[in-house]
């Protein structure tokens, strides 16, 4: 067992320090060896460095481990390849745990994000309900008022009854049904246009010129808020296929939230 072997190597290390330092004593004591006996005390100086050293190979990589678990760090990877059976073992065991801790959090993650997102498609239901409602309650009112000035218990009047305050008011009720229903339609359109997203345009330009347009749109205010802007594009020219307008409103959206996240600073830097 990996256990095993590890307590096995401690010994020994604890033996060879204890052979080494008793012969190096006896040796300078008795006066008969002083010379190698001062050699074996070095030797097992040099022996206890080298546990200590051995020992906290091990204790670095668990504190390691376990400050990366305090600080959320799902990132960390141990290589495989050590020099010995024992970090081999350790790093495979801190490895497959991240992947399970990586494997939970992605689950509560998506979990979250589909929690969020069938809240907001309620919400964005109830605002749609609500309006349509409040459309479409006058129109059905108004539809029953329009429609008693022509017929009568399901009978038809006739067209003498007919008389001009009655057209008139026929007029303006059908006027305003028209209003709210371009009104329902400019409604319904601005929500289809916030859920679906045109089709991007794309064609070849220099994002390396629209992140200095960007920079150059906003260095007054990162001034103003003391927050330091630099570019550096690898490499200096780049050109890409997209839709311009498109990725320009994403940039300067990550602009502001980063700005709006340095608000409390002094010496805030966007790079």
């Amino acid at each position: 067992m990996f256990s095993t072997r590890l307590y096995v190597r401690i010994l020994s290390y604890v033996i060879l320090i204890v052979l080494a330092a008793t012969s190096g004593f006896a040796g300078i004591i008795s006066g008969r060896a002083v010379i190698l006996g001062t050699v074996a005390l070095c030797t097992a100086a040099w022996l206890i460095g080298a546990l200590v050293h051995y020992l906290n190979a091990y204790n670095r990589k668990i504190r390691l481990f376990l400050d990366s678990i305090a600080d959320n760090e799902s990132t960390l990877y141990f290589p495989e390849h050590a020099a010995n059976r024992e970090q081999f073992h350790l790093h495979a065991s801190f490895n497959r745990i991240y992947t399970l801790m990586t494997a939970c959090k992605k689950k509560e993650f998506e979990r979250e994000l589909y929690q969020k997102e069938y809240e907001s498609w309620k919400k964005l239901m109830r605002v749609l309900t609500h309006e349509i409602m409040n459309s479409i309650t006058p129109v059905v009112s108004l539809s029953d008022t329009l429609l008693s000035y022509f017929q009568a218990d399901n009978v038809r009047k006739c067209a003498k009854d007919m008389t001009d305050a009655t057209i008139g008011k026929t007029i303006r009720g059908l006027e305003t049904i028209k209003s709210q229903g371009q009104n329902l339609m400019y409604l319904t359109e601005s929500y289809r246009q916030f859920a679906c997203l045109k089709q991007p345009e794309a064609r070849f330009f220099s994002l390396t010129d629209l992140i200095q347009d960007i920079q150059t749109l906003y260095q007054e205010e990162m001034q103003l808020r003391h927050i330091g802007f630099s570019v550096c594009c690898l490499p200096p020219e780049i050109q890409i296929h997209a839709d311009e307008k498109m990725l320009s409103q994403v940039l300067i959206n990550l602009i502001k939230n980063a700005m709006q996240a340095l608000d409390e600073q002094t010496d805030g830097r966007i790079r």
